[in-house]
């Protein structure tokens, strides 16, 4: 995350079509690519030999927190996930959960009848979102209350890197006021798209309609705003770091540790006012 690709086979990305990236990204699993990356704060590009593979789904994140609050990260919103994140929600109310809290951050992969289904997961009436576009009717898509599985207090986790069905259940669960929103503002991309073939083989795509919140508002547009806000720090923020730096991922977080996710856990004990916001 941060890291910008300069070139891909040696073609440098400067002005490039996003689709013409992506034709030249993809290949079969088990291929070689190689890409050009710079990693901040490194002035100097980097090369690195990447192998494809096929990218395995991963499995929700379930784990109980500290006074019995649930923590639920999907990585996705690919289909079948709700009923996964349902499913984590109905184990930890076993476990004895009195609130939950749902790290939509990065979750950037999905789609919008997912996050229309997530949110149904905790309400249980009223306009989930809809979607309408210039030549698309409009779509409402309403709670259904046989598909509501808890009424917990709720708060939802967001940053940059939220996008699409994450977006549309984060904003759902806020106008309907089911849940606090903790984090930064959203992505923006709740939208359907259609991909235009031109004639020197390159590629248009177009939103042809739009996801709004509850409330009316296009969600491609203007994202979530965050009912909490609360800014991330990076690691090393505090400390200084060398002049290069290795290229790797980041060791994650542990969810206890997590300065946003404990932001989180007191907004949903104590409410949205208990403290300053960082």
């Amino acid at each position: 995350s941060g890291d910008l690709i300069e070139s891909i086979k040696g073609i440098a990305t400067r002005d490039m079509p996003l689709a013409y990236a992506e034709l030249l990204l993809k290949g079969q699993p088990g291929t070689a690519i190689a890409l050009s990356l710079l990693h901040l704060p490194d002035p100097e590009p980097q090369k690195v030999e990447l192998t494809r593979a096929v990218v395995p789904v991963p499995p929700v994140t379930v784990q109980m927190l500290p006074d019995h609050i649930g923590y639920i990260r999907p990585e996705v919103l690919l289909a079948g996930k709700a009923a996964e994140v349902g499913s984590a929600v109905k184990s930890l109310e076993k476990q004895g959960a009195v609130g939950l809290i749902l790290d939509l951050r990065q979750c950037a992969s999905g789609l919008p009848e997912e996050g229309v289904a997530v949110a149904n997961l905790f309400i249980d009436k009223g306009l989930l979102a809809s979607v309408s576009g210039q030549r698309w009717p409009k779509q409402e898509f309403r709670a259904d209350a046989a598909k509501t599985v808890s009424r917990l207090p709720l708060v939802v986790a967001t940053n940059g890197g939220t996008a699409d069905g994450a977006e549309v259940a984060a904003t759902a669960l806020l106008e309907n006021k089911r849940a606090e929103v903790v984090g930064g503002r959203t992505f923006g991309e709740a939208a359907i798209r259609r991909a235009v073939t031109l004639e020197d083989g390159g590629a248009l795509i177009l939103s042809v309609a739009k996801y709004y919140s509850p409330q009316g508002k296009s969600i491609q547009d203007n994202g979530v705003i965050p009912s909490v806000p609360y800014v991330e720090s990076e690691p090393g923020d505090d400390s200084e770091e060398p002049a290069r730096i290795p290229l790797a991922p980041k060791p994650p977080v542990k969810p206890e540790e997590d300065g946003l996710i404990k932001k989180a856990v007191e907004v949903l004990t104590k409410g949205p006012d208990a403290s300053s916001q960082r």
